[in-house]
């Protein structure tokens, strides 16, 4: 699909007065069968995530009320196996077959999260997050990586757009939705009140193995140009190190790559330090970071829809650069300002930021890397994602505590968006455009 250097045609990305055509939301739908299941298993799964997260954190806080790590090792447990596994799930997701990856860890995490409302004791807990974790960890290099397999290459800016719009909308909505079902279930029953949030969750994994289950893949096409592989661990391990070895060969997947890393090592730290920023600079009743990051997600949703517009317009780098300049300004006016108001602009501003290099950048990575690579590129991200993620609130303690401010804190780890924005301008990888796409039939189409 693509080259190791990337596209050879340099300068911006296709005009649309060339013939480069965009797609909308509902034409993507209608008119490619296979992605119209790829996406409905994606935004039921995510729905269902949004209600897990919420009955998840009611039921440690209400049945394990002296535990006070207890939140904190529940998320570590969902999100180690990314920082631990994510190598090895991308090897295996470029030699099993992507479809049946997908559905056997969706049904794995049905089954799971059915029995989570049962639990009695913390451990019981842990153990659950831990699985769904690695499942998760699994299952997202083989769905994110069949993508360019279920639509055509020009429209991947569109729909990874559409991706990031449709999970910003779930996560201003799900959540309430969720909060109003858990309450109304504690006048039923005294101890599986949220029960039946986790079960909706659990249905939502049954019906995105079901659609992915149906999805026409050529599991051949998706391989293609890959040397068979040796067996056992050491031909895995063997395909690990390929995969490594070929974010350095690909200059353009190198220079994404550096970019997020960068911002994943501020994103997390980012986000406690504005918590704390939440009563502590703005004078408001914690609970407000609730409408701030509604904030946000209305500003991604607006951004996706500008980017699934005019990405094929304006310059692929810009649109990136832009957005992480937006996001490190952002972040420079939370640790500045002391009204709520001006804090609700800034998080717009955050998620048009968001929006404007998320679908891009991963866009730009699917059009970039050889098919037989993908699950590997894919899973080598999400685990710099998740260990720069896990960092991330150490680095911003640490800030806090050696500059003795909270903006200061804010306005030091603001560096780690500013770099990738830089980056995104200077570096000669990022001055070529994505390749044509080639002329292929796309299941669906």
């Amino acid at each position: 699909m693509g080259r190791p250097g990337g596209s050879p045609r340099a300068g911006t990305a296709p005009q649309a007065g060339n013939g480069v055509k965009s797609y909308g939301f509902f034409e993507l739908l209608q008119r490619f069968q296979a992605y119209r299941r790829y996406w409905l298993a994606m935004a039921v799964s995510w729905a269902g995530d949004r209600f897990h997260a919420v009955a998840l954190a009611t039921l440690v806080l209400d049945r394990f009320p002296d535990q006070p790590m207890a939140i904190g090792i529940v998320l570590m447990a969902q999100h180690l196996p990314q920082a631990v596994f994510g190598l090895l799930a991308g090897a295996l997701a470029d030699r099993w077959p992507r479809r049946t990856v997908m559905v056997v860890t969706d049904l794995i995490r049905a089954a799971v999260t059915l029995m989570v409302p049962l639990a009695t004791e913390l451990w019981q807990v842990y153990l659950a997050a831990l699985v769904v974790g690695t499942a998760s960890t699994f299952f997202f290099p083989a769905w994110r990586s069949t993508l360019p397999a279920v639509i055509h290459r020009d429209a991947l800016l569109e729909a990874n757009a559409y991706h990031s719009a449709t999970r910003s909308f779930i996560d201003i909505l799900a959540p309430v939705v969720a909060t109003a079902l858990i309450a109304a279930g504690r006048a039923v029953h005294p101890m599986l009140y949220m029960a039946p949030a986790f079960w909706l969750d659990s249905v939502s994994y049954v019906i995105s193995a079901w659609q992915l289950s149906r999805l026409p893949l050529d599991e051949a096409t998706l391989r293609a140009g890959r040397p068979p592989a040796p067996g056992g661990a050491a031909g895995v391990w063997q395909d690990v190190v390929a995969g490594l070895r070929y974010h350095r060969r690909n200059r353009t997947v190198w220079a994404l790559l550096l970019l997020m890393g960068s911002f994943a090592w501020g994103a997390n730290g980012a986000n406690a330090l504005m918590q704390k920023a939440v009563p502590a600079l703005l004078d408001v009743p914690p609970e407000r970071w609730g409408v701030l990051l509604a904030a946000m997600g209305l500003g991604m949703i607006g951004g996706n829809a500008i980017v699934a517009r005019r990405g094929k317009v304006w310059p692929r780098r810009v649109i990136i650069g832009t957005g992480y300049f937006g996001a490190w300004l952002a972040l420079v006016i939370l640790a500045g300002t002391r009204d709520f108001g001006v804090a609700m602009a800034a998080y717009v501003l955050m998620g048009l930021g968001n929006a404007a290099f998320l679908a891009p950048q991963v866009a730009w990575v699917q059009e970039a890397t050889d098919p037989a690579f993908l699950g590997r590129v894919e899973a080598t991200r999400n685990a710099l994602i998740y260990v720069g993620m896990t960092a991330s609130p150490l680095l911003a303690g640490w800030l806090e505590r050696a500059l003795g401010s909270l903006p200061g804190a804010m306005w030091a780890i603001s560096v780690l968006f500013l770099v990738p924005a830089v980056l995104s301008f200077i570096h000669p990888a990022l001055r070529q455009a994505p390749a044509p796409a080639p002329a292929r039939a796309v299941p669906g189409a």
